[in-house]
């Protein structure tokens, strides 16, 4: 079985440009069954951030996808998130994000996740017996994934799977990580999110994604490309080699393809629009984390030493106090109660911390920085 992804060049921020891009993906990929429908419209919005620090899907992205489904026929669009900060004032993100101009523009609904309330999905098999998802994913017909592309320091990348994690409002998010502290049970229970949500469409925003130490903190950068696909793994397959990442390297990717829940191999994946060794990501930045690093060593003495050497890495984050303005965000976000505030500083405790990077994901100001010892350096500089 094969899965089709159009991979459509797209340079500006342009809605007319946007528009005639993806009705040209749907030429290819199938045109979207939304005809009397309500539709979701999710996007990635971590935080309250203007769309310049590509940190959130870009409303001109959103604004054209909604007109073309009503172009289609669906009945009513909604458009909704919810913040990784379970305390961040939803009227304030969907002002800055530009979400909230885009809906009085166009008659989009704007939704809390939060105040709509909590609906338990059964998780048969999983990391949780339920899923507390926000009511608003089984009040419509039809879910539209539109992720933004960016590498991420605890899941090396964010696009399809990771967004559906924002359908988990109020401090369920911080619960999770807390329950699946290391990436990879972490990344398990983020497909298992994307399995019982099953967006019906993902639509990417690649024309300016992150790099570096994403999902907030890294630097903007130009991919100009609209990934569309009815299969969210395929989706993050390509979105991952964009960033410079095999399909296996990912574990939400590996885990989802394993799963059934789409194609993860490139070979089984048809490309429209663009060449799949003209994608490569040879230089966009990685993260600084290196959880995988030891299943990336190809040196044999390193592999067997690998459960030894991993409890002497350290990769940590660290505040900067120049930067902090003491808001309390990352204290209020970390799940494991690991950050206080003393004398007027922020501090962290590092026998609680467990490396989630919440903190360093959530903090406005960038004054979380993330920090790697020797052993981790060394290991960073040796990977293939």
């Amino acid at each position: 079985m094969r899965s089709k992804v159009a991979v459509l060049e797209c340079i500006h921020y342009d809605k007319d440009e946007i528009k005639e891009i993806i009705l040209k993906g749907f030429e290819f990929i199938g045109g979207p069954d939304v005809k009397g429908k309500r539709v979701l419209l999710k996007p990635n919005l971590l935080m309250p951030a203007e769309p310049h620090y590509a940190v959130t899907t870009h409303p001109t992205i959103v604004e054209a996808v909604g007109e073309i489904l009503l172009e289609f026929g669906a009945k009513e669009v909604l458009i909704g998130d919810s913040p990784g900060n379970a305390l961040s004032n939803i009227d304030n993100l969907y002002r800055r994000t530009g979400m909230l101009s885009l809906a009085e523009r166009k008659g989009f609904k704007l939704v809390n996740f939060s105040k709509e309330g909590i609906v338990e999905v059964e998780n048969p098999n999983g990391i949780v017996p339920t899923i507390p998802l926000t009511k608003v994913v089984k009040t419509v017909d039809y879910i539209v994934n539109l992720p933004k592309l960016k590498t991420h320091n605890f899941t090396l990348i964010t696009c399809a799977i990771k967004n559906m994690f924002g359908t988990i409002p109020g401090f369920n998010k911080s619960k999770f990580h807390s329950i699946t502290p290391g990436p990879k049970e972490f990344s398990r229970l983020l497909v298992e999110i994307f399995r019982v949500v099953s967006p019906s469409l993902n639509i990417v925003d690649a024309i300016e994604g992150m790099e570096g130490d994403g999902p907030s903190g890294g630097t903007p950068r130009k991919f100009n490309r609209i990934l569309m696909s009815y299969d969210g793994v395929a989706v993050d397959a390509i979105g991952g080699w964009l960033l410079g990442y095999k399909p296996s390297e990912i574990y939400t990717t590996k885990i989802a393809g394993d799963m059934g829940l789409g194609i993860s191999l490139l070979d089984n994946i048809e490309i429209f629009g663009s060449k799949l060794e003209e994608l490569w990501g040879t230089d966009v930045k990685k993260v600084s984390t290196v959880y995988n690093v030891l299943e990336r060593i190809s040196s044999p003495a390193l592999s067997f030493l690998s459960k030894r050497l991993v409890k002497l890495i350290k990769i940590f984050p660290e505040v900067d106090d120049n930067r902090c303005i003491r808001c309390e965000i990352c204290l209020r976000s970390c799940p494991k109660g690991a950050i206080t505030r003393v004398n007027d500083r922020i501090e962290i405790d590092y026998k609680r911390c467990i490396s989630c990077y919440c903190c360093h994901e959530l903090c406005p100001q960038r004054a979380i920085r993330i920090k790697r010892n020797k052993l981790a350096e060394m290991l960073w500089l040796a990977r293939d």
